[in-house]
């Protein structure tokens, strides 16, 4: 081990990129004593969230241990979080009254769920934003159907299968997509009692149009793609608040919904946030050209780099870069890169990043793709995001897990087995909702879902 304190904050697709560069280079090896620091002990691969919460592609294939990738790169990893940073001190606090000293430092701490401040949205909405939000939200429909099996009206079946979406993203749209093809093509021959008509998913999006970093285009033919196949979707409105089962919009209207997901937004976490840095509206640190954080002054610390989704650094166009994995991927390189020409007496050099496009997944159906300039809709994008996701898989017994997955689920219906205790996923005035009530069954109603059914 070197004998220079390089600080990892954050094993996600930024944090593990500038620890891998660091691990390739015998040099860098030899200049850093690296501790890569995470609150979880795995990477996660993010884009693939939406598939995990409907079973197309199983947990663990997403996971990738990152004590495996620290004692193959030579560094050091502990399990802990990050509490607060003492950028004069230099050191970082950590749970447990542990503190870490560190002579350079790298925050990489990816995002957390933002609700904008509006009463209600974290106390009566569900997040998605880790692992254990895909398996939660996977295991509630579950159970939810299941319960609408045994209710004693079609009233009740349409309320507890009733999903409301906070938001109109990338990961808004996705789980919408994931979520109905579950439904149709698992869950409702499995339920005799559940009609189409009976669920309902409703996607708000506060924009003019859903995916709003995607063309229009593509913005156009999502919207299709999900209206056509039973979701109502909501433009142009901005939740104002939220209360248990239900969704108030800006102009008046209050939608009932079961179950609501938020997907509304991310910012940085409070410890960020918190740093005597520049910081844009956000929370975002900014940057120089080398990722180096910004004093209120706009001076750069040379010993303090941030990258990914905690990092706020201008395009050529004026715009900040997304908030998304390859940008996190590209940030994390870029510093490890410059760590390592650091170690061998090199000067840094300017960061530079041209977005390579956009991946939007709507299920095994189709997709939307921007790559390089080459747009694609439908089946073909579709292969084209199984492909691009493969390749950046972290390790190939991943990416051969993950291909099979895909394979396995263009062939078969997801499983529809919830195994997690009804109590982890309901509520105790769930659990104990009456479902009792008997009545003479009505004719069929037509539903969102009940049309696609027919038109497709």
């Amino acid at each position: 081990m070197g004998g220079r304190k390089l600080l990892v904050l954050g094993g996600g697709f930024g944090g593990l990129e500038v620890a891998r560069a660091i691990g390739r280079s015998r040099a860098a090896r030899a200049t850093w004593d690296t501790l890569l620091v995470d609150k979880e002990n795995f990477f996660q691969f993010n884009p693939l969230l939406p598939a995990v919460a409907v079973g197309a592609v199983e947990t663990r294939h997403i996971v990738y241990p990152l004590r495996d990738m620290a004692s193959h790169r030579h560094i050091r990893f502990i399990k802990n979080k990050a509490i607060a940073i003492d950028l004069e001190r230099r050191r970082v606090r950590l749970h447990n009254d542990l503190e870490e000293p560190f002579d350079t430092l790298v925050i990489a701490l990816g995002s957390v769920t933002n609700y904008y401040g509006i009463p209600g949205a974290e106390a009566h909405t569900r997040p998605f934003k880790t692992i254990a939000d895909a398996m939660l939200l996977r295991a509630r429909v579950v159970e939810l159907f299941e319960m609408a099996e045994q209710a004693g009206t079609d009233a009740q079946r349409r309320r507890l299968l009733s999903f409301v979406i906070a938001g109109g993203g990338v990961t808004g749209v996705e789980v919408a997509a994931e979520l109905l093809d579950m439904v149709r093509d698992t869950l409702l021959p499995r339920y005799p009692s559940i009609h189409a008509s009976h669920v309902s998913v409703t996607i708000v999006e506060a924009g003019e149009r859903v995916v709003g970093t995607a063309i229009a285009s593509h913005s156009r033919y999502v919207q299709r793609y999900l209206e056509k196949r039973g979701v109502r979707v909501i433009l142009d409105r901005k939740v104002t608040r939220v209360e248990e089962k239900r969704v108030h919009l800006e102009d008046g209207r209050a939608l009932e919904a079961f179950t609501i997901t938020w997907t509304a937004g991310v910012r940085p976490p409070d410890v960020v946030t918190a740093l005597p840095l520049a910081h844009d509206p956000d929370g975002r640190v900014r940057v120089d050209e080398c990722l180096r954080a910004l004093d209120p002054d706009g001076k750069p610390l040379e010993h303090v780099f941030v990258v990914g989704d905690c990092a706020a650094r201008e395009r050529g166009d004026g715009a900040l870069h997304p908030m998304l994995a390859q940008t996190a991927i590209r940030m994390g390189s870029h510093v490890g890169r410059n760590l390592v020409r650091q170690a061998g007496g090199r000067a840094a050099l300017p960061f530079t990043f041209r977005e390579t496009g956009y991946i939007i997944s709507l299920g095994k159906h189709s997709s939307v793709v921007e790559l390089f300039g080459v747009r694609v809709a439908g089946r073909l994008a579709w292969l084209a995001w199984a492909f691009a996701y493969l390749v950046k898989m972290v390790g190939f017994r991943k990416q051969l897990e993950v291909a099979i997955d895909h394979l396995t689920h263009l062939v078969f219906t997801h499983d529809s087995s919830q195994i997690l205790a009804r109590r982890t996923v309901l509520t105790d005035a769930e659990l104990n909702l009456s479902l009792g009530t008997r009545e003479a069954p009505p004719a069929a109603t037509e539903g969102p879902l009940a049309r696609s059914d027919r038109s497709s």
